[in-house]
């Protein structure tokens, strides 16, 4: 049921194409009685083509029409065709004859007179193709009573062509239906030759882009073939020569079906190799009779084009089978695809118009054939196709960047985790560090204090204000490691403030008067506990150093930024030195030389006998 149901825009596209065809075609018949009854012979052609002579009064014989042109005769060129009419003053003010068929150079008369000639009757006639021929009656050749119009016709190949019926009236009552005629046998035609050559050049600029997909690559073959068929029903003589044009023709026809059928299959997928080279073969044999069979030397002029013809008619009744299976096999793989479903409507266009002009070339001459647009079909099957795959592309991308977005996400959450848990142990290993850096802190400097103070208490001849002064030392290094600890933010002008909190006392008993130059609002933030404690102790050193050698009255400390570098000076107004190896040992300078070191930071010392001592300090954050 859902297959029958895929199959529904076929039907409906297939009812439509040809209502509407139909439609044209009833359109192109005038609302009058149509004339049926005919007389008809063979025919020589005159020797004065302005007149008309009945040399063979008897000959005529009376005919129904439609009807061939065989009927009457198939071994001459020419037939006379006759028709009688009564005719009265005023019964037509303006009388015409229309002829929406006749596919044969004609010359007609009037009364004997020729009033109008299409093609060209003289041999070799020129070839002509289906035209609506609206033929006006000059009044003055009219005469009361009963009046004959004759036409001779000759058509480039004997035996072939037709007559259908015809009309008789007025000639304003036939130009609508002769627009409407000609909209089937020239502007549809026209119309589907341009769209099928926009396709095709469609096809080919995807080819010059470097597109390697067969069903482009196939409808580029088969297309030319499609547009030579249209082309010759448009322009019918664009060769003159009767064989060339013959041998062309069935070529184009034979290379139709062959690379259509490619073309059909690469719908699906790429033909197999078995099948491409029966149809290269197919159309090599049905090029070679085509040449054969139209410049063999003794052939029969009827078999120069029979041959051909039922070569083509059968060997089509057996491929398009196959075609068909294949648009069905294609349509049950896309079966959810309503592109896919007017993709298979289009393709088989052409099987539907060819199927219409064999059932109606079987019965009657027709006034125009389907095949000239059939090949619009195809073309417009290849830009569905086309459309379907940029629509499935775009489907199959949205799907891949809708799995890569939760590719993405599922690794984003992944890497969250795993710097989450990078994030653990890299605090865990910081802990380290500083339980490590701790443990050497107090390893350096109070386990060795206490070391000393466990010496200096036993031994005798120190005395209780030394061993005092050993433990006031000890506190404050202990309370300087805590202060670099216990800063939030890392921020050292809060160790700075607490710094200045346990020296000042101790400065003021030693009679040392501090000078704070550290402004309260200097943000010192982002240093580590390792280097406030480096800063703390060096500067700690530096007053220690004012305080028991310099003999000062006064001690600056001053802090301020310097671009990235903040810069720190201890400045006494004691009696300073000469700077030296041997000075530098004596005041433990090359302890704070070595910490600044370890900083990273750079030590500078400025001193002069009697002009003081300037320790600075510089470090990056």
């Amino acid at each position: 049921m859902s297959l029958l149901r895929s199959l529904l825009p076929t039907l409906a596209l297939a009812f439509v194409c040809i209502w509407l065809i139909s439609w044209l075609e009833s359109s192109a018949h005038p609302d009058l009685p149509a004339i049926t009854s005919i007389e008809a012979r063979p025919a020589e052609l005159p020797g004065d083509l302005s007149r008309w002579q009945d040399a063979e009064p008897h000959a005529w014989r009376a005919f129904e029409l439609p009807l061939k042109v065989c009927k009457i005769r198939c071994t001459t060129p020419y037939t006379a065709w006759r028709y009688r009419f009564h005719f009265e003053q005023g019964q037509l003010a303006d009388p015409a004859l229309y002829m929406p068929h006749t596919d044969a150079n004609l010359a007609l008369y009037l009364n004997g007179t020729l009033i109008e000639m299409k093609g060209r009757v003289a041999d070799p006639p020129s070839v002509y193709r289906y035209d609506g021929r609206l033929i006006r009656l000059p009044t003055s050749l009219l005469r009361r009573g009963e009046n004959e119009v004759v036409w001779l016709l000759t058509i480039e190949r004997r035996g072939s062509g037709s007559v259908s019926t015809f009309y008789l009236g007025n000639y304003g009552e036939f130009e609508s239906p002769l627009r409407n005629l000609r909209w089937l046998t020239d502007k549809l035609v026209l119309g589907s030759f341009s769209l099928q050559l926009a396709a095709l050049l469609f096809a080919l600029a995807l080819m010059m882009r470097g597109s390697k997909e067969r069903v482009v690559q196939w409808f580029a073959v088969a297309s030319p073939f499609w547009l030579v068929i249209a082309l010759w029903h448009l322009v019918p003589d664009w060769i003159v020569s009767t064989s060339l044009r013959s041998v062309a023709l069935y070529i184009s026809l034979f290379g139709m079906i062959a690379f259509s059928v490619l073309f059909v299959c690469a719908i699906l997928e790429s033909p197999p190799r078995w099948l491409t080279r029966a149809a290269l073969g197919y159309f090599a044999i049905g090029t070679a009779l085509a040449i054969g069979a139209n410049f063999w030397p003794d052939l029969d002029g009827y078999w120069r084009i029979a041959l051909p013809h039922y070569a083509l008619k059968w060997s089509a009744m057996l491929i398009l089978p196959y075609a068909v299976f294949r648009l069905y096999r294609y349509l049950d793989r896309q079966r959810e695809s309503k592109m896919a479903q007017w993709t298979l409507a289009a393709a088989m266009l052409p099987a539907t118009f060819g199927l219409h002009d064999v059932i109606r070339g079987s019965f009657e001459p027709m006034i125009f054939a389907l095949s000239p647009i059939s090949g619009l079909g195809i073309s417009v099957a290849f830009c569905l196709e086309l459309g379907r795959r940029i629509l499935a592309n775009q489907a199959r991308m949205a799907r891949y960047s809708e799995e890569l977005a939760n590719t993405v996400k599922a690794r984003e959450l992944e890497l969250a985790d795993n710097y989450a848990k990078l994030q653990v142990a890299d605090r865990e290993r910081a802990l380290t560090m500083e339980r490590q850096r701790i443990m050497q802190d107090m390893h350096d400097g109070v386990a060795g204090q206490l070391a000393a103070l466990v010496y200096l208490a036993n031994d005798g001849n120190i005395g209780r204000t030394q061993i005092v002064e050993a433990v006031r030392a000890g506190l404050v290094d202990m309370r300087l490691v805590l202060d670099s600890l216990n800063q939030p933010d890392g921020d050292l002008a809060l160790a700075l403030g607490a710094f200045r909190g346990r020296i000042e006392p101790l400065l003021r008993a030693s009679d040392i008067q501090l000078i704070w130059k550290v402004d309260f609002k200097l943000d010192l933030r982002g240093f580590s506990p390792e280097t406030m404690l480096g800063v703390l102790r060096i500067l700690q050193e530096a007053l220690s150093n004012a305080v028991k050698h310099a003999r000062a009255s006064r001690i600056e400390v001053h802090a301020a930024w310097r671009g990235e570098i903040v810069t720190f000076a201890v400045v006494d107004d004691g009696v300073g030195f000469v700077p030296s190896a041997h000075a530098i040992n004596r005041y433990g300078l090359s302890g704070m030389a070595s910490r600044a070191q370890k900083l990273g930071a750079s030590l500078y010392i400025d001193s002069a006998p009697a002009c003081g001592t300037m320790v600075v300090l510089e470090v990056g954050r």
